[in-house]
């Protein structure tokens, strides 16, 4: 026998609207701000379906439920040959309305689909406990509590898990989220000689010409008083009889009316001052000392420790330790 006709429980959008207007506002009192980051991939492995190159350079504030309310679960937290492994996972909550409303809608984005559901890979940072975890599975089919109420979905399940730094860019605008990257990458630090002006920290620096250079990176830290440059995310190890500039670095010349540029221009582009002198932020200095091993910001590194061990068993100076030749 069919169903009732004079009932309609699946299709009426009036009642879809309440439900739906009700979940939402549940998560709004009961519920945590947190960001939501979408992650651009870089040098995508097609193979392995993976980029370790990734970069995340946008970070939206939305509200967000946390169902596992017992606290974290996961495997138990492990010592191994690698150090302390922790491994928490949660399950977060977020209704697809106001997933939607976040407004993600270029072309990558609606190719890939997250202009209506989260995507596997994006980032979820969470104030409250300083963490941030990346979505492993979004659950766009209704499980457990949601079961099409009314015959609408109201909410995405993403269960994440915490995630692991291995050097990739943030560049969010929310320093406790970007502050991330500057205090886990591999940095080294750089101590200055003769030179002037002031480093930006997050500002881009190179040696040579900036066109053509392959020596490029960002500043992590500068210490005026120590002239101690910390570098992150280095394209190449640096060169320690070359100058480091910050980009865009500005030289006045001699008549004071006209700026030169790295790109050749002779007046910044943007400027309030049209058609004057305008310096960007400029600084350059010679290298003092460094090494290219020693990580600032990894104090139990034992990279230089294995080199010495290595060095005493294998003769590296042998160009072919094969044969004669």
């Amino acid at each position: 026998m069919a169903t009732n006709p004079y009932f309609n429980n699946f299709n009426s959008q009036a009642d879809q609207s309440l439900i739906e207007n009700l979940f939402i506002e549940s998560i709004k009192m009961y519920g945590q701000d947190m960001y939501y980051i979408p992650r651009t991939l870089v040098r995508e492995d097609t193979l392995m379906g993976d980029d370790t190159y990734s970069e995340f350079n946008d970070a939206r504030l939305i509200e967000i439920y946390i169902k596992d309310v017992d606290g974290f679960s996961g495997e138990v937290d492990v010592i191994s040959r690698f150090g302390l492994e922790i491994h928490d996972e949660i399950t977060f909550t977020v209704a697809v309305r106001r997933y939607q409303e976040l407004g993600f809608s270029t072309a990558e984005d609606i190719a890939d689909g997250r202009d209506r559901i989260p995507k596997e890979g994006d980032l979820i940072f969470f104030p409250m406990v300083g963490g941030l975890f990346s979505i492993i599975t979004v659950a766009d089919q209704p499980y457990g509590d949601i079961f099409y109420q009314t015959g609408s979905l109201q909410g995405y399940d993403m269960k994440c898990i915490l995630f692991e730094y291995s050097d990739q860019k943030f560049n969010t605008g929310i320093e406790d989220i970007d502050k991330i990257e500057r205090l886990h990458s591999y940095s080294v630090d750089f101590t200055m000689d003769t030179g002037s002006g002031t480093y930006i920290v997050d500002g881009e620096v190179y040696q040579g010409t900036y066109a053509t250079t392959e020596y490029k990176a960002e500043v992590a830290e500068w210490t005026a008083g120590t002239k101690v440059l910390r570098l992150m995310n280095m394209t190449k190890n640096f060169d320690g009889t070359q100058n480091i500039y910050i980009y865009p670095f500005s030289i006045a010349l001699e008549d004071d009316t006209t700026l030169l540029l790295e790109d050749g221009s002779l007046i910044t582009p943007n400027s309030s001052t049209e058609g004057k002198p305008f310096f960007e932020s400029s600084a350059t200095y010679s290298i003092s000392s460094f090494d290219m091993q020693d990580s600032s910001t990894d104090t139990q590194a034992s990279n230089v420790l294995i080199e010495q061990e290595a060095d005493a068993i294998i003769d590296f100076t042998e160009g072919n330790p094969f044969g004669s030749l």
